[in-house]
């Protein structure tokens, strides 16, 4: 299913801040000092090389690709008022309003595809990994970021002093009665996963994502649990410390043999 009303709505009203977020190294540490680092270490060689980027926001990411050598670097997003902004700001890539649902590009087209903490707004990503499979290449990689399972799996708490966060088994000693926070296995959707009145995600098991990358016909290449850069320890040592023990995002590296 597409991407909600919610988070689309959020979108094109937050455009130039969410663009002015991302390109203020102080204010999005966990693209600077965490995601971005692992995901730009599994980046391949691009020479003479066509690249996509699905969900491209204001364009940072196809800039990035573009100067890493790539022949001709492209963007979609949903969000005509990013793909504005990634087309002025960045005149030497190449951006369209597309859901990556229905790319509509032939097939065997690129040669690589890269998405970054975007395809997590949709419930169901069947389509998404059957489209990139359609339009890659042969012998070439989708590489994605989203929000880790283990982590969107826990529930909230809340007390006086805490705001706490569980994925937790207790049992009485006594008659062996389990009480479980938290759910792995389900599907659920993570209202305002960016804050409060911002967009909806969703997150699955991690088994449930591998079987729908390889029913797709994807080989999964790589599977990286990031971990953040040492610089962050220095600009908040509380977000280090959470990130040292708790993984916020997760990252698939696919191939299409």
């Amino acid at each position: 299913m597409s991407t909600d009303d919610k988070s689309i709505k959020f979108y094109k009203t937050n455009a130039e801040e969410y663009t002015a977020h991302v390109r203020n190294p102080k204010d999005s540490v966990y693209h600077v000092y965490y995601e971005k680092p692992a995901m730009y270490a599994l980046l391949p060689d691009f020479k003479d090389k066509t690249v996509l980027s699905l969900g491209c926001g204001s364009g940072e990411d196809s800039a990035y690709l573009k100067k890493k050598g790539a022949k001709k670097s492209v963007g979609i997003d949903l969000i005509d008022e990013l793909i504005l902004i990634a087309k002025n700001s960045y005149p030497e890539c190449e951006f369209h309003v597309m859901n990556m649902e229905k790319l509509d590009f032939p097939d065997n087209s690129f040669d690589f595809a890269y998405s970054s903490l975007a395809i997590h707004y949709l419930e169901d990503w069947n389509k998404v990994f059957e489209e990139v499979y359609r339009i890659l290449k042969p012998n070439s990689s989708f590489l994605f970021s989203c929000g880790h399972p283990v982590r969107f799996a826990m529930d909230r708490e809340t007390s006086e002093e805490y705001s706490i966060k569980k994925l937790e088994i207790m049992k009485k000693r006594d008659t062996g009665e389990l009480m479980i926070t938290g759910d792995y296995f389900a599907k659920r959707k993570v209202v305002d996963v960016l804050g409060k009145d911002t967009a909806n995600a969703w997150t699955m098991p991690m088994g449930d994502i591998a079987t729908a990358a390889t029913d797709a016909g994807f080989l999964i290449e790589r599977l990286v649990d990031p971990r953040p850069l040492k610089e962050l320890g220095d600009l908040e040592p509380q977000t280090f410390y959470r990130l040292s023990k708790i993984p916020e995002f997760v990252i698939f590296k696919l191939l299409k043999l």
